[in-house]
């Protein structure tokens, strides 16, 4: 800015004054934004918010990006935070727990307005309460805010639509994480349901597709599964935690020759599209992703602005059920 001033002969206070939109004479105007345009003046936001510990800046922590989920979340918040002034920081961790803790401290250090995470770790109970902070689907500390899909009714929603098509032998492919709520949610939501409308079920333990070896197991082994099962062919339903994990069985289900869904129907869970405009491959329970960044993003304004106390709340928004190519139409 020094350089800006002595170059348009001007003073630090008047470049200052044009640059913050400050009412200055016109032929001054110019002179500081030929110099500006001429000497290839960047204006430094992270300076100026240190300085007026206002900043507008918003670390977004996700795992991946490499989800339609995740992509179409990302998506959102952003659209959000543009809507309200803000800039996004976006910060892949990979699940991993070193990264994350290093996003916090990156965001302690530059004093971004806040965070938005979605971390599977303990990393809430790592962040000073004093920094605005919004979880999205896991918050086991009860410190922070938490948006989160209504995994229980997703659960039961799944059931519910496997009964209406003469499903009474049911699959859980579910994750091996227990620890993690919104999968106990799920699979809970599942089973009481199947209770409910007399469904007999099995649990199959789902490994991380990242682990390929033991993936691949575990689709042998639902073949083989399914297989036995030869007998309920017409009324088999398999229920996986996420689209992905869908997709993957189905896919396994073809190479066998068993027919989806004439013979075994699949719901997934997401919901979430490649394209905006393309039919859902898998039928699946649809996280409303739109209305999840909209609570998060409006909740983190408002614990920025300081228009609302600082209390964990918790809001579930609601789920429903997406007809795809994997369940017969009704």
């Amino acid at each position: 800015m020094k350089d800006v001033a002595k170059d348009a002969n001007v003073s630090v206070a008047t470049v200052s004054n044009y640059i913050n939109g400050k009412k200055v004479r016109p032929e001054v105007e110019e002179q500081v934004r030929q110099s500006i345009e001429k000497l290839h003046y960047v204006r430094n936001a992270a300076a100026r918010a240190l300085k007026t510990s206002e900043s507008k800046y918003v670390v977004f922590v996700l795992p991946t990006v490499w989800s339609p989920f995740f992509s179409e979340l990302t998506f959102w918040v952003q659209q959000y935070l543009n809507d309200m002034g803000y800039k996004l920081i976006l910060s892949v961790s990979e699940n991993n727990y070193s990264k994350e803790k290093s996003y916090v401290k990156m965001a302690e250090e530059q004093r971004v307005a806040g965070i938005i995470s979605i971390s599977y770790s303990d990393l809430n109970s790592h962040v000073p309460v004093n920094i605005p902070l919004v979880s999205i689907e896991k918050d086991d500390t009860g410190m922070f805010p938490l948006v989160t899909s209504n995994n229980y009714d997703g659960g039961k929603i799944a059931a519910s639509e496997f009964h209406k098509r003469g499903v009474t032998s049911a699959i859980y492919a579910g994750t091996l994480h227990e620890e993690f709520s919104p999968m106990i949610a799920r699979k809970s939501g599942f089973i009481d349901q199947c209770n409910n409308l007399g469904i007999h079920y099995s649990i199959l333990d789902v490994p991380s597709s990242k682990n390929t070896e033991d993936f691949h197991k575990f689709l042998n082994q639902l073949s083989e599964s399914v297989k036995d099962k030869e007998a309920d062919f017409g009324k088999l339903g398999i229920f996986a935690y996420s689209d992905e994990v869908a997709i993957h069985i189905k896919e396994k289900l073809d190479e066998e020759k068993i027919k989806v869904p004439e013979q075994v129907q699949i719901i997934g869970f997401d919901g979430s599209k490649i394209y905006p405009n393309t039919k859902l491959t898998v039928s699946s329970i649809r996280q409303d992703v739109q209305q999840i960044a909209n609570k998060a993003t409006e909740i983190l304004d408002k614990q920025i602005k300081g228009n609302s106390e600082r209390e964990a709340s918790r809001i579930m928004v609601p789920v429903n059920f997406q007809q795809g190519l994997t369940t017969t139409s009704i």
